[in-house]
């Protein structure tokens, strides 16, 4: 690598100036479908120009096409858009100088063909960069968002290096219009919306945690024992005698989200019904819970499960799965119920929670999805969009009736699986 750059206190003799700029180098190409003939400087520049938090001009640098990327980007207001999501964000920071590059080099190539004197050169390279910024502003919205959701608004879920192995999938999902449009469902949804994790419920025979006030005996704290016979019967009668707090660990089973797909759930009752399933995957995910989707019409679809720590590979197939399926074909809600619960009784699941999305435009058998409820002790959440089913209503736990595809309604059925 060229030792000089356009950036003051970067070492790019070092290993990992290096390896950052082959990775933004190699996800460039992918990205313009060719193999690019710049400087590794230049990589290197786009890079920690956008990772940096001050990063500093050398003045002295005689690069110019490193020179005017880093002035232009430090200097622009879509350069400054991109900085606020960047900044000490290594995978984002990689995925935007690669956007940056690819963008750049498509803009600048026509225009150096034509350009003959240094003047206008350089203002060719300006303009050039100038427009890949704001493209690559308006890309780097949607990998962000698409990453918000893939960690289930919990920074830290997945590796920061396994995440940037798949930068190109993530990208490719950022484009999607249909994920586009999921995407703008989610968008108001926060960390808070989907609860916290309980490791630990309320158990009087469990470990001891602190102390409160009640009346129930066996938890007694021994303070307790030195009361007076009636200063003890008061405070037992009033509920105020000191006990021990006990837990236990919690080990919540699976989600279990079904979708139906028919024709008749076409529309904005489909959209509405994929962003509640990553809405649940994100719950399942900041809750420690195995989750797993499958789309049904006459008949189930493929299975897509993830653990309860998925690899991001995984991550990224569950969405693009969820984005692709298009409503289609006739219902059959007693098959795709007995189906999950095979799949839950097959893995000998514990106190799984099922989801069902549907209109409800179908007749329903009980009593084998009745059975199968008792023998698996899963727990049926039924998610009624703008639809009526007397049947679904008697088998659930929880029976929700939607009237408007909102985030209201949404929250509610995040909040109904516990």
């Amino acid at each position: 690598m060229n030792t000089r750059g356009a950036l003051r206190g970067v070492d790019y003799a070092s290993p990992l100036t290096q390896y950052r700029a082959l990775r933004v180098k190699k996800l460039a190409e992918a990205l313009s479908g060719s193999s690019l003939r710049l400087g590794d400087t230049v990589f290197a520049d786009a890079y920690y120009t956008l990772y940096l938090p001050a990063p500093v001009l050398d003045e002295e640098s005689t690069n110019t096409v490193c020179r005017l990327i880093v002035e232009t980007t430090l200097n622009s207001s879509a350069g400054q858009r991109i900085r606020a999501r960047t900044v000490l964000e290594p995978f984002l920071s990689t995925i935007s100088g690669a956007l940056l590059i690819s963008e750049y080099v498509k803009w600048v190539t026509p225009q150096l063909r034509v350009e003959k004197s240094p003047e206008m050169t350089t203002r060719a390279i300006r303009d050039a960069v100038e427009r890949a910024l704001e493209h690559t502003s308006r890309e780097v919205e949607k990998v962000v968002a698409v990453k918000r959701i893939i960690e289930g608004l919990e920074p830290g879920t997945l590796s920061v290096f396994s995440t940037e192995d798949y930068g190109l999938d993530l990208l490719r999902l950022a484009r999607n219009a249909d994920v586009t449009a999921i995407l703008r469902a989610l968008k108001d949804i926060s960390a808070e919306d989907l609860g916290s994790r309980r490791d630990h419920v309320a158990f009087k025979r469990g470990e001891k945690m602190g102390f409160e006030l009640g009346f129930d005996v066996e938890r007694l704290a021994p303070r307790s024992l030195t009361y007076p016979d009636e200063l003890f019967y008061t405070r037992l009668a009033q509920r105020r005698l000191l006990l021990y707090t006990k837990i236990t660990k919690r080990e919540p089973g699976g989600i279990y989200v079904l979708v139906d797909k028919s024709g008749s759930m076409s529309g904005e009752k489909m959209l509405w019904a994929k962003a509640v399933a990553l809405a649940l995957y994100m719950r399942a995910l900041r809750l420690r819970r195995e989750f797993s989707a499958r789309f049904f019409d006459s008949q189930p679809y493929s299975l897509h499960s993830l653990k309860k720590r998925p690899r991001v590979s995984e991550a990224v197939a569950l969405f693009e799965y969820i984005a692709r399926v298009k409503s289609s074909g006739g219902t059959d809600i007693t098959r795709a119920l007995l189906t999950a619960l095979q799949d839950i009784s097959l893995k000998k699941a514990k106190e799984s929670t099922i989801v069902l999305i549907t209109d409800g435009i179908d007749r329903v058998t009980e009593k084998p999805i009745r059975l199968m409820l008792d023998k698996t002790k899963s727990k049926l959440v039924v998610v009624m969009v703008m639809g009526e089913n007397k049947s679904l209503e008697k088998l659930a736990d929880t029976y929700l009736k939607v009237v408007k595809l909102d985030r209201g309604e949404m929250l509610r059925v995040v909040r109904a699986v516990s």
